[in-house]
Parts: C-alpha cells; sequence; structure tokens
C-alpha cells in the first residue's frame, strides 16, 4: 500500500479520489484474500436468492440475513479502501444481526418481543452472555454464540469507539532532515506488515463465515433453501480460514 500521511486536513474530492485508488491496489495486490470474498459470496448467494415465503414468520430471519450480507460486502470495501476501524464496526453490526437472528431461529414467535423490543431483544449481549458466564452452553440458541461475543468484544474496543486502540495505523510521529519532530494523520489506515494485513483480512472474513453458520440450520433443515453440500463447503470455508488466520496471527494472537 502507499504512504498516505497528510501535513493538513483531506478535502472531500482528494479523499474520494484517494479511496477509489486505494481500492484499485487492493484488487491487484490481494488476489488470494478476494478467492475468500468469492467463496463466502457464493454461498451467500446461493442462500438469498429468490426468496419464495411458506410462512411470514420466516421473513425476519431473511431480513436479518441480508442485513448481515450487507455488512459483510460494506465492510469487505471499507477493507479494501484501508479503512481497517470501519471495516471491523461494520462486523459488529452484522454480529448483532446474527445474534437476534439466532434467538429467532432458536424460537419463531420471539420476534414479536423484538419488534417491541422488550426482553431479551432489549439487551440481548448481556442476556447471551449470561450463560457463557454461567457455563450454561446449552442454555445458548447456537453454538457460535461464544465466539461470536468474543469478536463483538474485540471489535467494540479495536473499532466502535475512540479507544486508544482504535488509532493503529492512524497516526504517526517523524523527525525530518532538520530535527524537527511532526505529528501526522493517516486517513487509510493499514498495517504496512503484509502478513499483518492478510491476518486482518482473514479475521474479517472468519466472522462472516460464523455468522452464516448461524442461519446453516434454518437454511437446509427448515427451509430447504440450500441443501447439505452448501453446509459442507461453509465448514470447509471456516476451517480455511482459521488455517490462514494461524499462520499470519502475530505473537500475541497466536
Amino acid at each position: 500500500m502507499p504512504e498516505n500521511v497528510y501535513d493538513e486536513p483531506q478535502e472531500l474530492l482528494r479523499f474520494v479520489s484517494q479511496e477509489h485508488h486505494q481500492f484499485l491496489i487492493s484488487i491487484a495486490n490481494e488476489r488470494d484474500e478476494l478467492k475468500g470474498v468469492n467463496n463466502l459470496q457464493g454461498l451467500y448467494k446461493a442462500a438469498l436468492s429468490y426468496i419464495k415465503l411458506t410462512d411470514k414468520a420466516d421473513l425476519i430471519v431473511y431480513q436479518l440475513l441480508g442485513f448481515t450480507h450487507y455488512h459483510f460486502l460494506f465492510a469487505t470495501a471499507c477493507l479494501l479502501r484501508c479503512h481497517l476501524s470501519e471495516a471491523f464496526n461494520s462486523l459488529r453490526s452484522a454480529i448483532d444481526g446474527a445474534l437476534v437472528a439466532a434467538y429467532i431461529i432458536n424460537d419463531r414467535p420471539s420476534q414479536e418481543a423484538y419488534f417491541a423490543r422488550r426482553r431479551p431483544f432489549d439487551k440481548l449481549m448481556r442476556h447471551a452472555r449470561n450463560p457463557i458466564k454461567e457455563k450454561r452452553l446449552d442454555k445458548l440458541p447456537h453454538p457460535q454464540v461464544p465466539d461470536l461475543i468474543k469478536m463483538y468484544d474485540l471489535c467494540s474496543r479495536f473499532a466502535s469507539h475512540a479507544d486508544i486502540d482504535s488509532f493503529a495505523h492512524r497516526a504517526r510521529e517523524f523527525r525530518d532532515e532538520h530535527g524537527i519532530e511532526w505529528a501526522t494523520t493517516e486517513y487509510f489506515q493499514f498495517s504496512r506488515d503484509p502478513k499483518q494485513q492478510r491476518y486482518y483480512f482473514f479475521s474479517l472474513m472468519q466472522g462472516f463465515a460464523i455468522i452464516l453458520d448461524v442461519f446453516s440450520s434454518f437454511l437446509i433443515d427448515e427451509q430447504k433453501k440450500v441443501d447439505e453440500q452448501w453446509g459442507i463447503e461453509l465448514h470447509g470455508a471456516i476451517a480455511g480460514i482459521e488455517r490462514v488466520r494461524e499462520a499470519t496471527a502475530p505473537p500475541d494472537e497466536a
């Protein structure tokens, strides 16, 4: 990625132009990463194409699945444009949608409480954490819920607020040839270490693959929207993504 450190604040047209430039560079440099994107896109396409409703109670689940797909596209585009925090903030929103879906899939009438913002949906994250703390995982609506909450917390720290971690790869200080120290702002946030950048990319993909798994029983067993092979391909994608993450993880994450 090219350096994009600015002595003065960016103007809108230049900012948008640089975004497009970063996107094209990412497309050229990250061919393997794009294979992972296309794999998940194919799984989403099979799940969301030509939806025929036999029961209107199922509509909200498809809407939530579509919501996560929007964030899959938006988060990936953010990462390709070198907006690292925004990509993981988008993943956080998708996780929120997947957790809502997990509870509704497990108990379809509970969607009335969701529409009315009643328990458990008024404080869903707290409601989901309690069984984990009490080691009563059988009370959770899906086995992936603990992993989703762990990712959610990481996204909250790294991407959703003005915590110090959100400034990673965003601000720099340097000394020029005259010995003068300067503080600069980077509008495009990425790691200069290709291995670490690859880790970020596949961490994002892992989040969306696990989100898709939350919907798998609904799509395969209930709706017959996709077949068993879809589930096999999804689990293969999850395993493959995890292998890349393990190979590229920094020492404190391994």
